[in-house]
């Protein structure tokens, strides 16, 4: 299986309206913002006990593409997700600001395109710990490797997932994961899956190219990187519509690595998907 790949996904998105707002002293912000969600989280923080242990569903994820997630919400907070301590344990900031250390729960609602964190904080003026809470919502257009990042963290740090899936597979490609070291690598499935989303007009293409060559959404044969750096040297050498009609013929040089791709040529690269589709066209010993 391949090492993990340390990466930092840095996403800007669209700012607007609502989310968390964290970045100054809590003893200011109720009389700054009485009724603004760092308020409501000062609160919080003043009252509420520390749980007693962690709900963990717990996910094994071998095939690790990432330690830390970034993003700007639609209300134009930076949120930055991190494993951290010693566990790992899954951890929040926002603004730069610590607002939590220790997430044991994150739910994804996909209708309100939110996300909601539960978790602690430990405050280390007093030496408490609290319960803290809160949400953020995710702007509009793509945000499937976002999610499918985000769960690949959460599977890490042993947390709890509840409500809507990050990313959903279908049940052709589902179909694949058969024995118990795929299912737990399933998170890197769904990373490779959102990034071959990424690359095809539609998920029926995309899910006929992924059948046609599994290996690419097979965590222990590619990763992301390979993915989105091979659809980006196609391009460099070919227009779209030909590197489409390359990678659907040839699903497999999505997990090429990009570098070694670079040395090839338009003329070599569009060879080699005819014979590729005519293999598989003709193959005889059967699915």
């Amino acid at each position: 299986a391949m090492g993990a790949m340390k990466a930092i996904l840095l996403v800007m998105l669209m700012p607007a309206s609502s989310g968390y707002l964290v970045g100054l002293p809590t003893a200011r912000l109720a009389a700054l913002r009485p009724n603004s969600p760092t308020a409501r989280l000062a609160a919080t923080r003043a009252t509420s006990p520390c749980r007693a242990g962690r709900p963990c569903a717990v996910i094994a994820a071998d095939a690790v593409f990432g330690s830390s997630l970034e993003l700007t919400d639609k209300s134009g907070d930076e949120v930055r997700f991190i494993l951290g301590g010693t566990g790992p344990e899954l951890q929040l900031f926002v603004n730069g600001e610590m607002f939590a250390d220790d997430i044991d729960r994150v739910t994804y609602e996909k209708a309100d395109r939110r996300v909601k964190v539960e978790g602690t904080l430990s405050d280390e003026e007093d030496g408490e710990t609290y319960e803290v809470d809160g949400d953020f919502i995710l702007p509009d257009g793509p945000q499937l490797v976002n999610l499918a990042t985000l769960a690949i963290l959460v599977a890490r740090a042993g947390v709890e997932w509840v409500g809507d899936e990050p990313v959903p597979l279908p049940a052709e490609l589902e179909a694949k994961l058969v024995d118990d070291e795929l299912k737990a690598a399933r998170p890197g499935v769904l990373l490779l899956w959102a990034q071959m989303l990424s690359v095809f007009p539609t998920e029926a293409e995309a899910k006929a190219a992924a059948l046609k060559n599994t290996a690419v959404i097979l965590p222990y044969l590619n990763r992301p990187g390979n993915i989105v750096g091979s659809w980006r040297v196609l391009l460099g050498m070919m227009s779209e519509e030909e590197a489409l009609e390359v990678v659907t013929k040839n699903p497999g040089i999505l997990a090429s690595n990009p570098a070694g791709l670079k040395t090839s040529n338009k003329a070599a690269v569009q060879a080699m998907a005819v014979i590729v589709d005519g293999v598989e066209a003709v193959k005889w010993w059967g699915k």
